[in-house]
């Protein structure tokens, strides 16, 4: 047996011909086999399950940032088409490839976050504050009354990760908490229209002719009187209210934000508090913390 140490080399990049394209196919077959596979179980996160393309798009990105399938359909989001990372995350990725980032100081006004790439001195310092972020107008998201530390740390500390290493996010471009204010999640309106009253069936003549005595008049429903019908779908009750709450603390969710985000991501739209879900979204989601929280770890 050789003994030989071979150096390790790092995949080059692919050209748009060729073995290159070819390569490129073989990897996207393989993502949505993988997806597929994946998307079809509860370990898969709610917005993935069902949706093998999506999956095995969000499995080739994190390939170029390092990430397992596994990882990658855990960590990146598809939000209006442009694929994301929590600052959080995009952090632990940028540290993991040996570069510095820390927190310089965090309160509800003000927030500076600092990095430093590998092998240099010089230090990136981003600074967010209340007032630059309300004339960035980014204030009119919720989420800078209830958690203000959290949002202008995202704000400062993608910032920083942008330029101490931006190839170690593969040219990624946006946070989530960016995406989130720059491509609202469209608010999907349900409207019905005036049932029309039931067709009377003509009688036959025949029949009336045998049995002379009189016919019951047909049995049909009177139209729906228009102050009755309701555009908007009928909101979560209490009993639902109170089960959402224990799936969530059986699946392991315990922030509230992570417990919205987890909803806008399953039903594809907006919300400020779990109040704003209709019957159907709020059993939507119970089910999926069910299967969440009986998934193996």
């Amino acid at each position: 047996m050789s003994t030989e140490i071979s150096h390790y080399q790092p995949p080059q990049p692919m050209s748009a011909t060729g073995t290159g394209l070819v390569q490129w196919g073989e990897a996207l077959t393989a993502a949505h086999r993988i997806g597929s596979a994946l998307c079809s179980t509860a370990f898969a996160p709610a917005h993935f399950r069902g949706k093998p393309e999506e999956a095995a798009a969000a499995i080739l990105y994190g390939a170029e940032l390092g990430f397992s399938p596994t990882q990658a359909l855990r960590s990146i989001f598809l939000i209006g088409g442009s694929p994301g990372l929590y600052a959080k995350q995009m952090v632990a990725l940028v540290l993991t490839h040996g570069h510095e980032v820390w927190t310089e100081e965090k309160t509800d006004a003000k927030v500076t976050v600092k990095g430093k790439r590998a092998g240099s001195t010089h230090v990136i310092t981003e600074t967010w504050t209340t007032a630059r972020a309300q004339k960035a107008g980014y204030t009119k998201n919720p989420k800078y009354g209830t958690d203000p530390q959290a949002m202008l740390y995202a704000r400062a500390a993608a910032d920083v990760c942008r330029q101490v290493a931006p190839d170690a996010l593969a040219g990624l471009a946006t946070s989530v908490e960016e995406l989130e204010y720059e491509q609202p999640l469209p608010t999907v309106r349900v409207t019905r229209s005036k049932p029309q009253p039931a067709a009377i069936p003509e009688p036959d003549l025949e029949q009336i002719e045998a049995a002379p005595e009189a016919m019951p008049e047909p049995d049909v429903e009177p139209p729906v009187d228009a102050e009755e019908v309701h555009d908007e779908p009928e909101g979560i009750t209490p009993a639902q209210s109170k089960a959402l709450h224990a799936s969530f603390g059986e699946a392991g969710i315990k922030d509230r934000d992570a417990r919205l985000d987890y909803c806008r991501n399953l039903i594809g739209r907006e919300l400020t508090t779990s109040s704003d879900l209709t019957r159907a979204e709020a059993s939507k989601v119970i089910e999926a913390l069910k299967q969440d929280a009986e998934a193996p770890e």
